[in-house]
């Protein structure tokens, strides 16, 4: 671990640390579902030391750009200066691995909700107006009756998961927060298409209301 701490402290490539964030991200995830113990304190110590160097970094590089006298850089030129396409390219990476580390949501969203995510992948355009597969009232009714069953459980159920076993709990609260924004999204994907399936109506006495899902997200959100 004090390999570790020092490779961290030496180190001034914000993408190289946000990358090594993502990837310890990752392994937790993955040691968590596979139910393996072990590693979870060299892990945690790891990620806990991971944040605020990136944070560092990250502000260093504010403060270049801050404290940069644009008349000294000025270039007479039509092509984007050198500086700004550094800084381009650096958010598009920062970007892209945010994406990744965006992953970690979806496979909480997926250990609890599975089989309605793989449906709206399956059937559903994302646009709501055109289907992949025309959906049927027998292969989405039992997606709808276990979610009106079971929804709330399983929300206090990812709530107390992260509590649980998340050491940086603000991180893991946020990951909680941003997989609950997605369930809302992909519930009222779900809930119109009912909308236009032949005799659909049968449907709405399994439909939650979207304004009942929202408030117990948020209900969450409040806890962060």
């Amino acid at each position: 671990m004090s390999t570790c701490i020092k490779f961290f402290s030496n180190c001034y490539d914000a993408i190289c640390l946000m990358l090594m964030i993502c990837i310890t991200s990752k392994h937790q995830v993955k040691m968590r579902s596979r139910e393996i113990p072990c590693l979870d304190s060299y892990l945690d110590k790891v990620f806990i030391n991971l944040w605020p160097r990136f944070k560092t970094v990250l502000d260093m590089h504010l403060q270049t750009l801050l404290k940069c006298d644009i008349k000294t850089i000025w270039e007479n030129d039509v092509h984007p200066h050198y500086i700004i396409r550094c800084y381009a390219e650096f958010i598009a990476s920062l970007f892209q691995l945010n994406i990744l580390y965006g992953d970690n949501q979806e496979e909480l969203l997926r250990d609890h909700f599975g089989k309605l995510i793989n449906y709206v992948k399956d059937y559903i355009s994302e646009d709501l107006i055109s289907y992949k597969i025309l959906p049927t009232n027998p292969s989405i009714e039992p997606i709808l009756k276990d979610f009106s069953v079971n929804w709330k459980n399983i929300l206090e159920q990812m709530h107390r998961e992260v509590i649980t076993s998340c050491s940086n709990l603000l991180c893991g609260m946020e990951i909680l927060k941003a997989a609950m924004a997605q369930l809302l999204n992909y519930y009222n994907q779900l809930s119109e298409c009912v909308k236009f399936i032949p005799g659909g109506s049968v449907l709405n006495k399994h439909l939650v209301s979207i304004t009942s899902v929202s408030y117990e997200i948020r209900k969450y959100s409040r806890t962060l």
